[in-house]
Parts: structure tokens; sequence; C-alpha cells
């Protein structure tokens, strides 16, 4: 353990500044028109529930931070991780960018959604996070060709 008493606000700063731009975000989309025209899904679907889900993950991950910040007992371990946390995400969106003109929707997502998990459960369970990375991109993959009928780009397309 740590002898010094090290502030815990620079733990908030992240989720703070998510929070922000995910709420600019649904802002803005919301700005742009109406998500349903004439009872179907508007171009503008899309991004206002992206803008609204993004929004509430960023009040989840804001909420465990302010109560992170409550208890003071922390281990140093989960300090250095929480600390790389950020780091790895940026680095994993990188990589995601650079290799989904390559390797397409389905594996580029799959390994995306994957690392994103294993960095905030520490993959503890990796069959578990392998099964929900499948889960989240089919039903992503799903929404995309079936619903907004939007083919997505396959490997080397």
């Amino acid at each position: 353990m740590n002898q010094y008493k090290t502030s815990k606000i620079p733990e908030l700063v992240f989720p703070a500044i998510l929070f922000a731009t995910s709420l600019g975000y649904l802002t803005y989309s919301l700005a742009l028109g109406a998500p349903i025209s004439k009872g179907l899904p508007s171009p503008l679907f899309f991004p206002t529930v992206l803008g609204a889900v993004a929004l509430l993950l960023s009040i989840t991950l804001l909420y465990r931070a302010i109560r992170s910040v409550k208890d003071s007992s922390q281990e140093e371990k989960k300090e250095e991780t929480t600390a790389l946390r950020p780091a790895l995400i940026v680095i994993a969106t990188i990589a995601y960018i650079s290799i989904f003109n390559f390797a397409g929707y389905f594996l580029s997502s799959l390994l995306y959604i994957f690392c994103i998990i294993a960095i905030f459960s520490d993959l503890k369970k990796p069959f578990v996070t392998a099964i929900g990375s499948i889960i989240i991109t089919s039903m992503g993959l799903l929404v995309f060709e079936y619903v907004f009928r939007i083919r997505l780009p396959g490997i080397l397309e």
C-alpha cells in the first residue's frame, strides 16, 4: 500500500470527458433531424441510437469512477491497471481502424470488442469474453445488414 495520500480526482477526468463528449454527440445528432421519418428509421437513426448508448455507458462509467473515489481501499495493482486503461483503449481503437479495411467488419470488430472487454474485465473469463464478443459483433452485423440494409466490408473487400 502507498503510505502517501494521493488524489483520486484524476480518475474522474476520463469518464467526465467521455460523458461530455457523448452528451455533445447525442445533442448534435438530435439537432440534425428526426431519427424516424414516416414510421421508418431515417439515416439519423443510427447516430441517435449510438449517442444514446454512449451516453448511458458514459454515465455508468462516471458513476463507477465517482464511487471508486469514495472507496479509499483500492489495491495498487488495480490503480496501475486503471491508469493504463485509457492508453490501452486508444491503442486498441487505432489498431481497429488500421485493420478494418483489410480484415473487414466481422474480424476487426470481433478482435476490437474482445480487447475492450478484456481491458475492462481484466480478462478473468476469456471464454465468456470470446462468446460475448461474437454475440455483439454478430448483432452489429445483423443490424447493419438486415435493418439498415447496409453491406459491411468483408475480408479484402
